[in-house]
């Protein structure tokens, strides 16, 4: 089951006009967090349309009730649903460095190995610069959103933050960041 606080990192973006989702990932969204679509948004038939396709692929089954239409998530719309929060996570950018480089440091056992890699290709897709082999780097703060990364991943407890003031030899990281 996708986490409801994972869910509600969606919810701004579904609340903000979709902007940053299509339809049908907006409609698996709002079906996790058993709500209604915000009228406005699309018009009816794309909505039906949508839905149609989610339901023929399996992703949501629909509920008979009384009066309404109602859907729930199969467990592989939950599937579907994870790839969405977890590939909608982005780190705010900023228009001036702080002179502070943000370390992301990890030690998983053995045993979470696609954790790990999941992990890894995350840090790289958001901007991280791999300093060393578990250690990236990031110019801007990033607690947040490495520590929601991990907890999806599961591996909280294995990941560590540092803000540090000085690097001894950062220009390949100013290079890279374009300072």
């Amino acid at each position: 089951m996708v986490k409801r606080k994972h869910l509600l990192k969606l919810k701004k973006i579904i609340d903000t006009g979709s902007k940053g989702l299509d339809l049908t990932k907006t409609l698996l969204c709002t079906v996790a967090l058993g709500e209604k679509l915000s009228p406005g948004f699309y018009n009816d038939r794309k909505v039906a349309q949508a839905f149609s396709g989610l339901r023929r692929y399996k992703f949501v089954r629909h509920i008979k009730e009384k009066e309404s239409k109602n859907y729930v998530l199969t467990p592989k719309g939950e599937a579907r649903l994870r790839d969405i929060v977890i590939d909608e996570i982005e780190i705010k950018s900023h228009k001036n460095w702080d002179g502070k480089w943000h370390l992301v440091m990890y030690d998983l056992p053995i045993r979470f190995k696609k954790a790990r890699n999941a992990f890894r290709w995350k840090l790289k897709d958001l901007g991280f610069f791999q300093f060393q082999k578990s250690v990236w780097i990031y110019p801007y703060p990033c607690e947040g959103e490495v520590l929601f990364v991990a907890d999806f991943y599961g591996v909280r407890k294995y990941i560590e933050i540092l803000e540090v003031d000085k690097i001894l030899d950062d220009r390949k990281l100013k290079a890279y960041f374009s300072f």
